[in-house]
């Protein structure tokens, strides 16, 4: 394992800022280092252009999988048209590494906002979040397209506005395919457990093992149900339109307004 660690430090050292990749993108800093990809702030050559550029760590690129599960993912965005989520604009090879460029959301992610700003969100903002992040995941599963990694530092939210990034865990599968609602039902409770992390940002004790979220938690009955049946405890959710006519209610019962987009 240590082993491990020391090859990929001497292959996966981030490119340094000012090189220029492609013949067009100046690369400025490392956003941050995954351990599938390495993913960048770039500058398109002679404008004042952001993107993000991510990079297939140049020791996975090694292994003819590790190439072929990149391709794949850059098949999926092209793919993928949809108002928020990061549309692909680019992807070239040099000497071997794979890159591919996609457009830059200047927002911050979930885990920031809740853990480094401390922001808080009340059940009603909490709903009207998850019910925008739903209407993305009604997207993604309407084209076979299961994300399989939203966490809250895949979720984008500027203006009240929610995005969803980073697909490199996901996946376009047949109908038939006999994993596609094992992969429903893993967005579904990843969708549940950011749920969670919203509501718990106004919780002013000590979370504690001993007690579930539904001890410490005050929220109200069809919050409650929502998230249960999202997490499988209760009866699980089959389809991503009744999330969203639940998610609707259980803001009306909050005296909200859902804006549908």
């Amino acid at each position: 394992m240590k082993w491990t660690r020391i090859i990929k430090s001497l292959y996966d050292r981030p490119i340094k800022k000012g090189v220029l990749l492609g013949d067009s993108y100046i690369i400025e800093k490392c956003l941050g280092m995954g351990g599938y990809g390495i993913t960048y702030q770039c500058v398109l050559k002679g404008t004042q252009d952001r993107y993000v550029l991510k990079q297939l760590r140049p020791s996975k690129s090694k292994r003819t999988y590790e190439r072929e599960r990149f391709k794949q993912e850059v098949e999926l965005l092209r793919k993928i048209n949809h108002k928020r989520i990061p549309n692909l604009v680019d992807y070239f090879m040099i000497d071997g590494q794979s890159y591919y460029v996609m457009n830059k959301i200047d927002a911050p992610n979930l885990e920031d906002l809740l853990f480094l700003q401390k922001s808080e969100f009340t059940e009603l903002e909490s709903l009207i979040l998850a019910y925008k992040l739903m209407s993305i995941l009604d997207y993604l599963h309407e084209n076979l397209i299961f994300h399989s990694d939203i966490r809250p530092p895949n979720v984008l939210v500027k203006n009240g506005e929610v995005f969803l990034i980073d697909f490199g865990l996901a996946k376009k599968i047949s109908p038939k395919d006999i994993d596609i609602e094992s992969r429903r039902q893993d967005d579904f409770f990843d969708l549940g457990e950011c749920l969670l992390f919203l509501l718990y940002s106004q919780f002013k004790g000590k979370p504690s093992k001993k007690r579930s979220w539904l001890e410490e938690l005050s929220i109200g009955k069809e919050t409650e149900d929502i998230i249960k049946r999202l997490l499988g405890i209760n009866e699980v959710y089959s389809a991503t339109d009744h999330i969203r006519e639940d998610l609707v209610k259980a803001i009306d019962c909050q005296g909200g307004l859902c804006q549908k987009n």
